[in-house]
């Protein structure tokens, strides 16, 4: 905002930021006002693709420790997959996905991104902007090797800038946001790493980052946002990732009164509300997202959380 010469202290202001919060890189910022402020610098500037603009800011290190993990880790298959694993330090709201056949081009894969700020309120600004960050440190690790096959988009096309920023094509209106790669790039071996480096980022992120004092409930239900649709979704693939024994974790959801499948339940209509609500995403898609094996299955679900078909939530809506 400052380079095109506008003042923000009016939106900081609304959205109770300070400066000095926005000076000091340890600070926590509502996601709700990190969108809505990028939505708002948008319709005020007449921008229309701040969010891509905003990336050229950024690198790499905005994601401050985690960016330590990433960048020695062994392949860009397994950088990909810490990222997705520690991306809640950084933003429980953003997810990063990994879906190994691409919903666009045979043979390719997905690397899906989401901006969930809980408040049903716009995020395409934001969206645009993690999805530009994902481009360039793709584009940092592998070097020229990388080109995006595909560059996709939930919202509808919202400038004319995204030729200047992805070396790719692009589709709009698609029910994920994301970047679609050739398989092959996981592959790819990442230079000057260190297996020392590694193993002292991790301890330093579960040391200083991890919510221990968050409800194992919690823990659970923020995994399950993040993996819902895909093989890590199970409850032995969970209890791996948060370091549980399966026993343990039953034992301590039992003592929050609840149990793995009843959190599963919540997510999957937590998120199938979200989507019939707020995109024409197909029911065939869905069936897959929440990962029910037959449209049926998932029909009976919908009628039995809200006492009504998804053709009737999404008609209302």
């Amino acid at each position: 905002m400052n380079s095109l010469e506008e003042d923000m202290s009016v939106l900081l202001k609304k959205y109770k930021i300070t400066r000095e919060q926005l000076r000091n890189t340890e600070s926590f910022i509502p996601l709700s006002s990190v969108t809505n402020i990028l939505e708002e610098c948008a319709i005020q500037t007449n921008c229309y693709s701040f969010g891509l603009e905003l990336s050229k800011y950024q690198s790499i290190d905005v994601l401050g420790p985690i960016a330590m993990v990433i960048r020695n880790a062994k392949t860009m298959g397994d950088a990909i997959t810490l990222a997705a694993k520690y991306l809640h330090i950084h933003s429980t709201g953003i997810i990063l996905k990994v879906y190994e056949q691409s919903s666009l081009i045979s043979g390719a894969i997905e690397l899906s991104l989401e901006v969930n700020s809980g408040t049903g309120s716009s995020s395409k600004q934001c969206l645009e902007l993690c999805v530009a960050d994902l481009h360039k440190i793709l584009k940092l690790i592998i070097g020229d090797s990388y080109i995006p096959l595909k560059v996709a988009f939930s919202h509808e096309r919202l400038s004319n800038s995204y030729s200047k920023f992805f070396n790719s094509s692009f589709i709009f209106n698609h029910f994920r946001s994301g970047i679609h790669v050739n398989r092959e790039l996981l592959e790819v071996s990442i230079k000057n790493r260190s297996d020392i480096y590694l193993k002292t980022a991790e301890e330093y992120l579960k040391n200083n980052y991890e919510l221990r004092n968050e409800e194992v409930d919690l823990k659970v239900k923020r995994m399950l946002f993040r993996f819902l649709g895909t093989e890590y979704a199970s409850k032995r693939n969970i209890c791996k990732a948060l370091a549980y024994h399966p026993r343990t974790l039953q034992r301590q959801l039992v003592k929050r009164g609840t149990s793995f499948e009843k959190l599963k339940e919540d997510v999957r209509k937590e998120v199938l509300y979200t989507y019939l609500t707020k995109t024409t995403m197909s029911y065939f898609k869905l069936t897959d997202i929440l990962g029910y094996s037959e449209i049926s299955s998932l029909s009976r679900a919908c009628k039995e959380w809200y006492g009504k078909t998804m053709t009737e939530i999404r008609t209302k809506n």
